[in-house]
């Protein structure tokens, strides 16, 4: 189980926060899609569930990892499409 979180848990990279939608790069990984339902916001960390084109992902983002006021813009990004996507259900 340690392998498949630190798998998801990236050391380094560039989150790219669009509109509806979510893009990760680093030198191990790409994903790209939208950000779905199943996320958590939790103290020190965001768990993303992002929907890509065929299958889903998860990437978890440390608060400490991240200088406060991008945690707080992602945050907030996934609040909103947590909040979007259960409006519309």
């Amino acid at each position: 189980m340690w392998q498949k979180i630190m798998a998801i848990h990236p050391v380094n990279g560039v989150i790219i926060l669009e509109p509806k939608s979510v893009r990760f790069e680093s030198g191990r990984f790409k994903i790209q899609g939208k950000i779905t339902a199943k996320t958590l916001i939790l103290t020190n960390a965001v768990w993303l569930h992002i929907k890509g084109f065929n299958q889903h992902h998860w990437l978890i983002i440390s608060a400490n990892g991240v200088d406060e006021q991008s945690y707080a813009r992602l945050k907030r990004a996934a609040l909103i499409a947590i909040n979007g996507e259960e409006e519309s259900k």
